[in-house]
C-alpha cells in the first residue's frame, strides 16, 4: 500500500481540486479509514431484479456477481477515484475476493438522442482529436504533479448496435509506468443514456480477445423499463442537443455539442477521466479486494 501513496495522493489532490464538493465529506486520510469506508458499503449479491430509479432501468443480477446501488455506488466511485460522480447508479463486479474488474453504470439525463447520424462517425478523425486534446493537456498535468498520458489507439473502434441502441468503444492509454484501458458502452433510452465504464487491466482486455466478459454481462443484464425504452419516444419529449455521432464525440470530450471545434472543457475532462481510470486500475492491483467484506 505504501508504494501507491505518493501517486494516489497526487491523484486525489488533482481531482478534488478540479471537482470540489463536500457531499462525501473528507476523504479518508489513512489506509485504515479507507478500509473502513469500503467495508461499510452494502453489496448486493442475491440473484434477482434491482431497480435503477433515476434511469428507469432494471438490472437482473445473476449468481456469482455483486452490485452496489445508489448512494453506495456513488460513494464507491468517490473512494476509488477521489472525484464525485453524482450520476453513478450502480457498480457491478464478480462476487469473489479475487475480482479484478468492475463496471460502472452512470445515467446521463440529456434527452432523446437521435441515431440517424451514426454514418457521420469517423473513428480515425476522433482518435486524432482525442490525441490532440490529451497532448494539449499534458503540460498542465505535469504542473499538477501528474504524469503525462499518451493515447496509443483504439482497442475497439466505435461500433453502434442498432438492435440494442448501444455504442461501444475502447481505448488504450499509457504513461511512463505502463498501459491501461478505457472500455465504454453508451446505451440509449427515451430520456437520455446510460454510460457503462469497464475498469480493468490492459492485459485483461487483450486476453479477452474482444470486449471484456464483465462489460458484455453488464450490458446483457441491463434493460430500460417499459415506457422508458428508446422506442417509447413520443412527440414532445425532451430532445438532446446532439445525435449519436455527437454523443460519441462529446463522451470522448473532443467536440462541442453543436460544432466541430475542440471542446475547451474537453482539455480538462479527458485527462481527468484518464487519471481516474488509471487510479482505479492501480488501486485495485495494489489494494486487492478488501473492499468487499460481508
Amino acid at each position: 500500500m505504501r508504494f501507491i501513496a505518493g501517486f494516489w495522493l497526487a491523484v486525489v489532490c488533482f481531482l478534488t481540486a478540479a471537482n470540489a464538493s463536500a457531499d462525501q465529506g473528507a476523504y479518508p486520510k489513512t489506509d485504515e479509514e479507507l478500509d473502513a469506508a469500503y467495508a461499510a458499503l452494502r453489496w448486493q449479491n442475491k440473484a434477482g431484479s434491482y431497480a435503477l430509479p433515476a434511469s428507469h432501468a432494471t438490472i437482473q443480477l445473476p449468481a456469482g456477481q455483486t452490485l452496489l446501488l445508489g448512494a453506495d455506488a456513488e460513494r464507491y466511485s468517490w473512494l476509488t477515484s477521489g472525484a464525485e460522480f453524482p450520476g453513478t447508479e450502480a457498480v457491478l463486479t464478480y462476487d469473489s475476493d479475487n475480482a479484478d474488474s468492475e463496471v460502472y453504470y452512470d445515467w446521463r439525463d440529456v434527452g432523446y438522442v437521435a441515431d440517424s447520424d451514426w454514418d457521420d462517425v469517423d473513428g480515425d478523425a476522433l482518435l486524432a482529436q482525442y490525441r490532440e486534446v490529451t497532448e494539449a493537456s499534458n503540460e498542465e498535468r505535469v504542473k499538477n504533479g501528474v504524469v503525462p498520458i499518451q493515447v496509443v489507439g483504439w482497442l475497439e473502434p466505435p461500433h453502434y448496435d442498432k438492435a440494442t441502441r448501444t455504442v461501444t468503444y475502447a481505448m488504450e492509454l499509457k504513461d511512463d509506468e505502463g498501459s491501461w484501458s478505457n472500455a465504454i458502452a453508451l446505451r440509449l433510452g427515451r430520456a437520455g443514456y446510460t454510460e457503462f465504464t469497464w475498469v480493468g487491466s490492459i492485459e485483461q482486455f487483450k486476453q479477452a480477445g474482444g470486449r471484456p466478459d464483465l462489460l458484455n454481462q453488464a450490458l446483457a443484464i441491463h434493460s430500460f423499463d417499459q415506457g422508458h425504452r428508446y422506442e417509447d419516444f413520443k412527440d414532445g419529449d425532451k430532445i438532446a442537443a446532439y445525435g449519436v455521432a455527437g454523443l460519441l464525440a462529446t463522451a470522448l470530450g473532443v467536440k462541442l455539442a453543436k460544432g466541430s471545434l475542440l471542446a475547451i472543457l474537453g482539455k480538462i475532462a479527458i485527462p481527468a477521466l484518464a487519471v481516474i481510470a488509471l487510479a482505479i486500475s492501480r488501486v485495485k492491483q495494489l489494494f486487492g479486494s478488501f473492499r468487499r467484506q460481508s
